[in-house]
């Protein structure tokens, strides 16, 4: 049979073993030299997966932290120990309780969440993979065997089908397929949704395993044919096997490897997918609690579940690895030699290689070879062969390449249908806009059709061809123009992970066996051994999903980096020992030289499939990450009926964020789901079949692009970009709208901002004569510039009545200890509660602490167990957090001290609420809750107070945070306290918003309504006669905007849209409630406005004249479009400008919604300088602090903005 065939079988030895023990550890690769090695070897690898394990959990913390807000160097310094503290719970068995994966309010063992979970999703994956190996294997062995009648091509398309159909488009098939079989017989085939070992199993196994099965077919064949095509095959059957000993014996053997490897790699995809999968069948398995866990930022519940998956992908790589050894002695061979030449270069040797050839790369740069002049004389050899009449006989040579280059292009399918597909797609990418068959950011709302109220989503007919969205957009539309934000950040995404992918694979390929190797190679294991779903998800949130395209352009380049490294290192491994590589280097030839020179040419090719076939994997990354509610900016929540869930959606198109509501939304309404999938279905194939049609190009003809592809046509490109860029930016109506939004003067900002904080006005606080005055200051000026009245009665006035609490005395804080007297709004000062703060208390004080503590009921009856045995009648309880307050309202007591852990929170005035904290409990008659006084004492006082225990405030926070669930601490204290807090209610307070507004003029927009608002009023005035001047918080928000209005007014400009100017009252209550600032209010102001405006945009202007910050701020809610159109204005204005760090609670989106929380009622984007909250509600905040520059900076960025946005359709 020859060599090849005993290597194959795994039998050549010279000495063969002659124990069962010894030839089973000689096929795994396990039979080493010595014990000593073999010890070696196996705590080495206890120990990688050890470090690998702990490098998840840190990831995993570090992640979390950052998603709810800390900054990254403190999540990194607070995720060390946090990462000990949880390995070595872990290693106890002690996973403590969580509410992420209970059904109910109560918590429930880790353990048993993570068990249960587990167990079904492990039973999920195995049928799915058993299903895909058995499936996919047999349809690449019979594609084999029937290629010559067609089946391969079947089988080859099939597959690309399959792996580029991402799995909520083959979820929502199958589950459109029952409906449709349940509705023609009857009774569904299969349950579509929910858990069962029973057929409930059938649909998500069957969608788990499409992608597999796919995959497995293909390379099953290609794995197949290769092998039936090597010489050993051939000699086998010309020696006389039959064909079924040639199948059996030498060609599944040898082709068993790359089969195995996808089969292990088919679990990565699974387990990608896992969570959507889950989540649409309401399957409650590993990744649909995972999703739930990181909603909720559960730190143990989370960690514990990544670890058990990550177990899961290294045990079955590991298997895997045995099986390899055991099937080709080869891979023991090529480990035993790798084991042998690993011991590489030390750092010290490989750093100081590294810097002479980055020297040596700028001081002899091959750009500037390029560029001096060359001798054009042609070569001597040339010169002597054509003297002599000879030829080069190219005729032959051209026939052959005509020939290869038909085979590769004309007869190559999947290029020719990948280029017409790709080619489509950036067409529309392109020229979206102007394909769109009507805006895709309008909306519409309740209709009358023959006499019938219709109300979104539309079904398809001739004004919507494929439907409406739940808001009335036209699909079409939406999906034709998010076209060009999907592709562009899939392309961004490649590029990074194509740049990353490559200088880590050209470094790591060359110093092969070497530290620096290993250390990326191990990055890039890391990477892999985390669901790629769920890792991006955590990337995506850490960064802060507010913040944009940025955080998915970070979290995808993180995930999908490692693949493309692991390729170009094994092409460079693979060219290095060329000759001509060789040669390079015994010439002297620098590294850097030597690899753009000759390594990189030779795997651009290569790199230009791989690019094709990445995009394919951001998009199915992309569309799956929207499924679940991630998609660019988070979006908002808008809702629809007030039993319905909340809808999530973006105002910015782009397909992912369309397939936010597919599994609320597909049965009922099938083409909200059906196209924006389809579209990323088809963008997937796309790109896909260029891919491969690029890869049987190279193989066909071996073509170069580096005449296409080099350091010139990318200089070219960056210049095309930055020219576009400059030409839109310098040119047509905008660079209008950027002069005219330059007159806004600063200076009259700064005359308005002085005016509305001047002593006399008494900082506008609510009851007093100044605001009044201060109201009708802002009308006047509407006036003058030309806004017309929005108010009631023709006016600019839109009154209201407010009830508040006003103290009538100072509060009085008496400790007996000896001790000094506490002061007044140094040491202590009233609390802005949720209720009135009134009472008088005398006692002794109670340190109260509190672990998290278990609530029960609904939110009209929520009783918290732990807490109901307590009696605190007597006793003044000091609390060391905001939270425990909360806690302290179901405890009856005499009085609260809170620890303020700002001392500037004693300096802040607020407006008390004037609500009754006696309640009766909704169906029993009986009264609860108490009038008890409630006061921030700074942590000098708390500390006072402790002294005798020997702690401080900071201890016993510390303290408080490693108390258990429903843990409760109390301990008395010796001091005994006197509490005063004295003032009244007062109700039906008049107060008036400012209304006004300028008419647009276009017949076609003036219905839409762009809103601008800003509050004017401050808090009510305190006892001790010290008045707030506001005069950033928030005088310098209605200068800003009243210049904004004459700037718009006599510049010229006027907009198509009607604009609303707003200077709002928001201090006391109304009916009980905070007010409300949503547009509906405003509207009914004036008559006829309600029912005619369809606010398009709300632009809510905060603090902008001071701040410790450097930047303007900009809090976008959700709305993206609205983000960008800012940003793009400071930029325009050069005026800095920051995303603020928002957060989204995405635990709606996978749990069932809080009829608390409600949606927007329009996009809202608000401005503020960053750190402006640093003196508001402080008498600190005076006009001396205002920034003129600050607020030109503020004033031209909403100006530009205000323009762009009355005038444009498309922004």
């Amino acid at each position: 049979m020859g060599k090849p065939v005993i290597l194959a079988r795994g039998w050549q030895s010279n000495s063969p073993p002659n124990t069962m023990r010894q030839k089973i550890l000689s096929k795994t690769g396990l039979l080493l030299d010595t014990r000593a090695e073999r010890l070696f070897l196996l705590l080495a690898r206890l120990a990688r997966v050890g470090l690998l394990l702990l490098a998840i959990i840190f990831i995993t913390v570090t992640g979390l932290a950052m998603a709810r807000g800390t900054p990254p160097i403190e999540a990194i310094r607070e995720a060390t120990p946090h990462t000990w503290e949880l390995a070595t719970h872990i290693l106890r068995g002690d996973f403590g309780e969580t509410r992420a994966g209970s059904i109910t309010l109560a918590p429930v063992p880790v353990a048993d969440v993570a068990r249960d979970a587990l167990l079904k999703s492990v039973g999920l994956l195995a049928a799915a993979l058993l299903t895909a190996g058995v499936v996919g294997i047999a349809l690449g062995w019979l594609a084999v065997w029937r290629r010559q009648r067609g089946w391969s091509l079947m089988v080859m398309l099939g597959a690309l089908i399959g792996v580029s159909s991402p799995s909520f488009f083959i979820a929502m098939l199958l589950q459109l397929l029952m409906i449709r079989w349940a509705q023609w017989q009857g009774t569904p085939l299969f349950p579509v949704a929910g858990f069962g070992w029973d057929r409930h199993i059938v649909l998500p196994a069957l969608v788990l395993a499409a992608r597999p099965i796919a995959q497995l077919s293909r390379v099953t064949y290609l794995a197949l044919l290769d092998t039936l095509r090597q010489d050993y095959v051939q000699v086998a059957r010309s020696k006389g096997l039959s064909e079924r000993q040639v199948f059996w014996r030498h060609v599944w053997r040898n082709a068993a490897i790359p089969i195995l490897t996808t089969w292990g790699v088919s679990l990565r995809y699974a387990l990608a997918s896992l969570p959507v999968v889950e989540f649409f069948f309401g399957w409650p398995g590993v990744g649909f609690t995972l999703l739930k866990s990181i909603a909720r930022y559960d730190d143990t519940l989370t960690v514990v579940l990544l670890l058990a998956l990550s177990l899961l992908i290294l045990a079955v790589n590991g298997t895997l690895d045995l099986l390899y050894r055991w099937i080709d002695p080869r891979v023991r061979e090529q480990a035993r030699q790798q084991r042998k030449t690993t011991r590489g270069a030390g750092w010290g040797d490989g750093l100081r290689d590294l810097l002479a050839d980055l020297r040596d790369l700028i001081l002899n740069n091959t750009l500037f070879d390029r560029l001096r002049s060359r001798d054009a004389t042609p070569h001597r050899i040339s010169t002597i062969l054509a003297a002599r009449g000879h030829k080069p006989a190219t005729d032959t040579y051209a026939a052959a390449r005509r020939r290869a280059w038909i085979r590769g292009t004309l007869r190559n399918v999947p290029l020719l249908l990948g280029v017409v597909l790709v080619l489509g797609l950036g067409y529309v990418a392109l020229f979206g806009a102007s394909l769109a068959p009507h805006s895709p950011y309008t909306t519409r709302g309740l209709t009358f059709e023959n006499g019938e109220m219709r109300v979104p989503p539309f079904p398809p007919d001739d004004e919507f061809p494929w439907g409406t969205d739940a808001l009335g957009r036209d699909m079409m539309s939406l999906v034709v123009a998010g076209a060009r934000q999907t592709l562009t950040l899939a392309l961004l995404v490649v590029l990074i992970r194509m740049v990353v992918g490559v200088v880590l694979g050209l470094f790591a390929g060359w110093r092969a066996g070497s530290r620096s190797d290993a250390l990326i190679v191990g990055l890039a294991d890391l990477l892999a051994a985390m669901p790629s779903l769920l890792l991006a998800m955590l990337a995506i949130l850490a960064v802060g999903i507010r913040q944009g395209m940025l955080a998915f352009i970070v979290g995808l380049s993180l995930v999908g980096w490692g693949e493309i490294m692991q390729q170009v290192r094994a092409h460079v491994i693979r060219l290095k020992p060329q000759p001509f590589v060789e040669s390079a280097v015994a010439a002297g030839l620098r590294v850097p030289r030597l690899v753009l020179n000759h390594i990189v040419p030779n795997i651009v090719p290569m790199l230009i499939s791989i690019a094709a076939l990445e995009m394919g994997a951001v998009l199915m990354l992309l569309g799956e990450l929207g499924f679940i509610g991630i998609f660019i900016g988070g979006g908002a929540f808008a809702e629809l009926d007030i039993a319905a869930p909340l809808y999530h959606y973006s105002d910015v198109p782009e397909w992912g964020a369309l397939l936010a509501n597919v599994r609320l939304y597909a049965r009922a309404y099938p083409w909200m789901a059906l196209y924006p999938a389809l579209a990323i279905f088809v963008a997937i194939l796309a790109f896909n079949l260029l891919g491969e049609g690029v890869r049987r190009l190279i193989e066909e003809v071996g073509v170069s692009f580096s005449r296409v592809l080099n350091r010139y046509t990318l200089a070219l490109a960056i210049v095309v970009v930055l020219t576009i860029n400059w030409v839109q930016a310098n040119t047509g109506a905008v660079a209008f709208y950027k002069r005219q939004a330059a007159t806004f003067d600063a200076s009259r900002a700064f005359t308005h901002a002085d005016r509305l904080a001047a002593p006399e006005w008494q900082g506008r606080a609510l009851g007093s004569e100044g605001l009044d005055a201060a109201a009708a200051y802002i009308a006047e000026q509407f006036a003058r510039v030309g806004v017309q009245p929005a108010g009631e009665d023709l006016t600019f006035f839109q009154p209201r009545k407010r009830a508040y609490e006003q103290l009538t005395a100072i509060p009085t804080l008496t400790i007996e200890d000896g001790g000094a007297p506490p002061r007044y709004r140094r040491d202590y000062a009233e609390y802005p509660d949720r209720f009135r703060n009134l009472g008088e208390a005398h006692g002794r004080v109670r340190l109260l602490l509190m672990g998290e503590l278990t609530a029960q009921g609904t939110f009209f009856r929520q009783r918290i167990p732990a807490l109901e045995n307590l009696d605190f009648s007597d006793d003044i309880l000091l609390v060391v957090n905001q939270r425990d307050l909360e806690y302290a309202r179901f405890i009856p007591r005499a009085g609260v001290l809170v620890v303020a852990e700002d001392e500037t929170d004693l300096q802040r005035r607020a407006t008390l609420s004037p609500r009754d904290p006696v309640v009766e409990l909704f169906g029993t008659g009986r009264r609860v809750g108490q009038d008890a006084p409630v006061l921030w004492i700074s942590e000098a006082l708390a500390n006072r107070l402790l002294a005798e225990t020997g702690f401080t405030v900071d201890e016993y926070r510390r303290a408080e945070t490693t108390l258990g669930l429903d843990e409760i601490v109390a301990r008395d204290l010796q001091p005994t306290v006197h509490i005063r807090v004295e003032g009244e209610i007062r109700e039906d307070v008049p107060v008036a918003h400012v209304v006004g507004y300028i008419p647009g003029t276009s017949d076609d927009l003036d219905n839409q309504m762009l809103l601008v608002m800003a509050k004017y009023d401050g808090p009510a005035l305190a006892p001790d006669g010290e008045i707030v001047p506001g005069a950033n918080d928030n005088a310098s928000a209605v200068a800003v905007m009243l210049e904004a209005a004459r700037v718009l007014q006599e510049s010229g400009y006027q907009p198509y849209k009607t604009i609303l100017f707003v200077a709002y009252s928001n201090e006391g209550l109304e009916g009980g409630q905070v007010p409300p600032i949503e547009p509906s209010q405003f509207l009914k102001a004036k008559y006829g406005f309600d029912g005619t405006f369809q606010p398009e945009a709300v632009f809510h202007i905060g603090p902008v004249g001071d701040g410790t910050g450097n930047a303007l701020e900009i809090s976008a809610g959700g709305s993206e479009r609205l983000a960008r159109l800012v940003e793009r204005a400071a930029d325009l204005m050069n005026a800095p400008s920051a995303r603020a760090r928002e957060d989204v609670d995405l635990s709606i989106v996978f749990e069932e919604r809080d009829f608390r929380v409600g949606g927007q009622e329009a996009p809202t984007v608000a401005l503020a300088w960053q750190g402006w909250d640093a003196t508001a509600r402080t008498p600190a905040d005076t006009i001396e602090r205002l920034d003129v520059e600050r607020l030109r900076h503020a004033g031209r960025t909403l100006a530009l903005t205000l323009m762009i946005a009355g005038r444009e359709t498309t922004y």
